[in-house]
């Protein structure tokens, strides 16, 4: 995972909406679905609404195209 960098710990709601951003600011996303027992932060909300969880990771999109 060179490179990549965590940004955000978020519900299916806003996942769409940060991809968007940082997408647009020229940024490659990455998406992994955590569960609940696998992250300390609190999932309560998340987990109530029936959210899937996801990990968002960024980098730089290479010139280079790889």
């Amino acid at each position: 995972m060179t490179d990549w960098q965590e940004i955000a710990l978020d519900g299916e709601t806003h996942v769409k909406r940060i991809t968007d951003v940082y997408q647009e600011l020229g940024f490659e996303v990455r998406l992994e679905e955590v569960k609940p027992d696998e992250v300390e932060q609190r999932t309560k909300c998340f987990q109530e609404r029936g959210e899937k969880i996801y990990r968002i990771y960024t980098r730089y999109k290479r010139r280079d195209g790889k």
